[in-house]
C-alpha cells in the first residue's frame, strides 16, 4: 500500500486533501491545496487546517519508528508556532533521524512502548515559511482484532 492509499483510509485526512508531495522513508512531505473551504474569516488556510497538515506528516514518520503496523502511533503533546499567514498552497515535512528512530525501536523491542518526537516545518507556494512545529508520540502495542 503506498503513503496515498493509507492516506485516502483517512476520512478527516481525504477532507483536507491531503497529497504526497514526496516520500523517501525517511523524509515526508505532504501538501494541502488552498480552497476557500480550509479558510478563515480573513480568507487564508485556517489554523486547524495548517495544524492537521502538520501533525498527519508527523504522525506517518512516527509511524515507521516500529515497522510491521505492531505499534499504535498516540500523540501526548505538541509545541507549534504559526510564523505567518499561508499564501496558496502548504507543504509540510517531517523527517525522522537515525538515531531517534533506533532509540524508539529500541524502547519498543524491550519493553513494548516507546516515545518519539517528530519535528515538522511548513512552507507556502512562496516558499515562505508558514509553521514550525514538535508533536510528541507515546508508541504503544497494537493488540490483537484492533486495526
Amino acid at each position: 500500500m503506498t503513503l496515498q492509499d493509507l492516506l485516502a483510509t483517512i476520512p478527516y485526512g481525504v477532507w483536507h486533501d491531503v497529497r504526497v508531495d514526496a516520500d523517501d522513508g525517511d523524509e515526508v512531505t505532504l501538501r494541502v491545496p488552498f480552497r476557500p473551504e480550509l479558510a478563515n474569516y480573513a480568507g487564508t488556510f485556517h489554523a486547524g487546517a495548517l495544524y492537521t497538515l502538520a501533525e498527519t506528516v508527523a504522525g506517518v514518520v512516527a509511524d515507521r519508528a516500529v515497522p510491521g503496523e505492531r505499534a499504535y502511533v498516540l500523540l501526548r503533546s505538541a509545541q507549534i508556532n504559526y510564523t505567518r499567514r499561508p499564501e496558496g498552497d502548504v507543504i509540510a515535512a517531517a523527517r525522522k533521524t537515525e538515531t531517534d528512530a533506533a532509540a524508539a525501536l529500541k524502547d519498543f523491542e524491550t519493553s513494548g512502548r516507546a516515545d518519539i518526537a517528530v519535528d515538522v516545518t511548513m512552507k507556502d507556494s512562496l516558499g515562505e515559511s508558514v509553521f514550525a512545529g514538535r508533536f510528541d508520540y507515546a508508541l504503544r502495542p497494537r493488540k490483537a482484532g484492533w486495526k
